[in-house]
C-alpha cells in the first residue's frame, strides 16, 4: 500500500500551503519565472508518481484487458471480435488470462486505446513499460495544463498543484495503471489549441478569458497568427477525437466545439475519426457490442441517477432521462458558444454526475478543467472518488460488491453540497474558489 503512503501528506493543509509556497521564490509567495515554476512542480510530481510506477497494481485488473487486446491485435485478430472468453481466441490465451475482467464482454475500448495496447504488446506486454507509457502521458499533460495557464496570464503554480499533485491521479496511474492520461493529453491539447483561435462571430461576449488588446480576428488569446488561426481550428477538432478515441465521453463537446470555432473543428475531428476507426471497421456490427453492453447493464455508485431511478421508476428509463438531460446540456452549451473549456465543464460534469456507473478514475477526466479552474466541487470529488473502493476486500472473497446507501451517500453529498453552494454565490455574482468562473 505504498502509493497511498505516498498520498496522505497531500491531504493536509499545511503540507499542500507548503509545496505551493516551494514553487515560488524562497517561499515568500514570489512567483517564479515562467519557465522555473513547470519545472520545480514536475520534479515534484515524478518524485511522487515514482513508489507507484514500480508496484505492482492493487484496485484493479483493467490493466490485463489492455494487455488481451493487444496480444490480440499482435497475432492479427480484430480486437473487437470476440470476447476474451470466445471459444475463437481458445489458442491464444495466456497464463494471465483468467484475470481478465468481463470475459464474456468484447472490448469497449476506443482505437486509440487500442493502438496504444498494440504497442504496448509489441514491447514484450510489460506491465512497467504501460505505467511508465501512461505517466508519461500524465506529466505531459501536466505541462499543457501550465502553458494554457501562462499563456492566459495565470500563474501556472496553482493549475500543476491541483493537477499533478491529485492523489487520485497518482494512485489510478502510477500505481494501478489506468489509461486516463493518455486522453488527458488531447484533452489538454485540444484545449490549448482551441485557446489559441477567437470564438467565431460575435461570440467573444461569451469567451472565458477577456482579451481587451484583441483587434478582431487578427490574434487569439494564446497568440495564433490569423494565418494559422485555421490549421489550429483543425488541430482542435483533431484532438478532441483522439481524446474521444481513448474514451467516448469528450465527444460530446464537439457540438459546442464547432459552433465557438467553425466548420474546420469539425473537418479534423471527422478526419480523424474515419482514420483511427478504418483499421477496424472489418468487425461490423461488433464495433461496438461491448459499448452496448456497459451502457445497458453497467452501474456502479451511482449517486444523482439513482434520483432518476426513482423518479422514471425503471432504471432503463432513467438512462433515457439522463441522456436526454445530457443532450440539452450539449445543446444549451453550443448555443451559449461557450469556449471548449467550459463546454466540457458543463458536458462531462454533467454526465459524471448523472452516470449509473462511477468508478473512482473516471473523474480523472475532469481534472483538467477542474485545476485550470479551482473548481472547489471537481477537486473534492476527486478526493471523494476514493469512497469507491468500498467493499473491495469483501468482492475478492465472495465475488460480490455491496455498495452500501451510506457509501455513496459520503462519495456525492458532499460533492453536491459545494457544487450548489458554488453555483449559488455565482449567481448571485459572489467570488467562489471558481477563479475563472468570475471571469465569465
Amino acid at each position: 500500500m505504498v502509493p497511498f503512503r505516498a498520498c496522505v501528506p497531500l491531504a493536509k493543509p499545511a503540507h499542500l500551503r507548503a509545496r505551493i509556497l516551494d514553487l515560488r521564490d524562497g517561499g515568500t509567495g514570489r512567483p517564479r519565472s515562467g519557465e522555473r515554476t513547470p519545472h520545480a512542480a514536475s520534479d515534484l510530481a515524478r518524485s511522487r508518481r515514482e513508489p507507484g510506477r514500480v508496484a505492482a497494481p492493487g484496485l484493479t485488473n483493467d490493466f490485463y484487458r489492455y494487455l488481451w487486446d493487444g496480444h490480440v491485435q499482435l497475432s492479427g485478430l480484430n480486437p473487437y471480435l470476440f470476447a476474451p472468453g470466445a471459444a475463437e481466441v481458445e489458442g491464444l490465451r495466456t497464463v494471465w488470462h483468467s484475470l481478465i475482467n468481463n470475459p464474456t464482454v468484447p472490448t469497449i475500448y476506443p482505437p486509440l486505446a487500442q493502438i496504444a495496447f498494440l504497442l504496448i504488446a509489441g514491447v514484450g506486454s510489460s506491465v512497467l513499460l504501460m505505467k511508465l507509457l501512461w505517466v508519461g502521458c500524465d506529466l505531459a499533460t501536466a505541462w499543457v495544463i501550465s502553458r494554457i495557464a501562462v499563456d492566459r496570464g495565470v500563474e501556472p503554480a496553482l493549475p500543476l498543484l491541483l493537477y499533478a499533485w491529485a492523489p487520485l491521479l497518482i494512485v489510478e496511474v502510477a500505481w494501478n495503471g489506468h489509461l486516463e492520461p493518455l486522453g488527458l493529453l488531447m484533452l489538454a491539447m485540444a484545449i490549448w489549441a482551441s485557446d489559441r483561435v477567437p470564438a467565431s462571430r460575435d461570440a467573444s461576449r461569451t469567451t472565458s478569458h477577456p482579451a481587451p488588446d484583441r483587434a478582431g480576428p487578427v490574434c487569439s488569446a494564446g497568440g495564433a497568427p490569423a494565418h494559422g488561426q485555421q490549421i489550429v481550428a483543425i488541430a482542435a477538432g483533431a484532438a478532441l477525437a483522439l481524446s474521444a478515441l481513448t474514451k467516448f465521453a469528450p465527444a460530446a463537446a464537439l457540438p459546442g466545439l464547432v459552433r465557438r470555432l467553425g466548420w474546420r473543428a469539425f473537418m479534423g475531428f471527422s478526419l480523424v475519426i474515419v482514420a483511427l476507426y478504418s483499421p477496424y471497421l472489418s468487425a461490423g456490427s461488433a464495433l461496438f457490442a461491448g459499448l452496448r453492453t456497459y451502457s445497458e447493464n453497467w452501474w456502479f455508485m451511482k449517486g444523482p441517477f439513482t434520483a432518476l431511478e426513482v423518479l422514471t421508476g425503471d432504471p432503463d428509463e432513467a438512462r433515457r432521462a439522463a441522456a436526454a438531460i445530457m443532450i440539452g446540456v450539449i445543446g444549451w452549451s453550443a448555443w451559449r458558444r461557450f469556449d471548449l473549456e467550459r463546454t466540457l465543464l458543463w458536458v462531462l460534469g454533467t454526465g459524471m454526475v448523472l452516470t449509473p456507473t462511477f468508478h473512482p478514475w473516471y473523474i480523472l477526466w475532469m481534472l483538467p478543467m477542474a485545476a485550470l479552474r479551482a473548481n472547489r466541487p471537481f477537486v473534492l470529488l476527486s478526493g471523494l472518488a476514493f469512497i469507491g473502493y468500498y467493499g473491495l476486500g469483501a468482492y475478492r472473497d465472495t465475488g460480490d460488491w455491496v455498495q452500501p446507501i451510506g457509501a455513496r451517500m459520503a462519495l456525492w453529498i458532499p460533492f453536491l453540497i459545494f457544487l450548489f453552494f458554488d453555483a449559488w454565490q455565482a449567481y448571485r455574482g459572489e467570488a467562489t474558489g471558481d477563479v475563472r468562473l468570475k471571469n465569465r
